[in-house]
């Protein structure tokens, strides 16, 4: 299929912002991550350190434990909204890539397409978000038993 000039300057303009998308988002969800993942730990260090032995009333757990559950959500929602817009950028910019024939036979000198075949769905078992949510929900555990002991 030939492209016409039109559609090439779409694909130009186009295809930087999508693949810049996809690096940013994967970027603040390992952010997140990081930012959740360090103030949790803060917390349970502190836990031990400062409060070692003591255990607070029962009604100043449950608002302890209510506001890490309550912070630790919404950084699991955050994680999980730049996630989708991941895979919707990652979508976008494949489809742009098979526009323009990317992976079709013929690229290279030796007759291989420009990028592999697996490019195409190798995104689909990415399972960064995944651990990016273990991790998350670990020590979120982890400082509510911490508050609790």
């Amino acid at each position: 299929m030939e492209l016409t000039n039109t559609q090439l300057e779409i694909f130009r303009l186009m295809y930087p912002l999508f693949k810049d998308e996809v690096f940013r988002r994967r970027d603040q969800m390992m952010r997140l991550t990081a930012w959740a993942s360090t103030l949790l730990v803060v917390i349970l260090a502190m836990q031990f350190a400062f409060f070692h032995g003591l255990t607070p009333p029962v009604p100043i757990q449950l608002l302890t434990i209510s506001g890490i559950l309550a912070f630790s959500g919404l950084f699991a929602f955050l994680i999980l909204q730049h996630a989708n817009r991941h895979r919707m950028a990652k979508q976008q910019l494949i489809a742009l890539e098979q526009t323009v024939g990317l992976y079709q036979d013929g690229w290279q000198k030796n007759g291989e397409p420009l990028f592999p075949q697996s490019w195409q769905s190798d995104w689909t078992g990415d399972r960064s978000v995944t651990i990016y949510l273990v991790i998350l929900s670990t020590l979120t555990a982890l400082v509510i038993c911490a508050i609790l002991v």
